[in-house]
């Protein structure tokens, strides 16, 4: 696998970390974490994070 491919694969992966996200706040799906209540707006932030994370990488395997 060459460097085009992997940034592709991580792009997708990080794609679909945020649409997970994004469908959590929409949703208000309930997370807990060791019986820590994660905070919905914890996935908004997760969302942006990831979303620029999944675009930059895709770019990235572009050039």
């Amino acid at each position: 696998m060459d460097k085009n491919q992997s940034l592709k694969l991580a792009a997708v992966i990080f794609g679909l970390i945020a649409l997970l996200h994004l469908l959590r706040s929409i949703f208000s799906w309930q997370a807990s974490i060791a019986g820590f209540n994660v905070p919905v707006w914890f996935s908004y932030a997760a969302v942006v994070a990831t979303g620029y994370l999944s675009w930059l990488m895709y770019n990235s395997s572009k050039k």
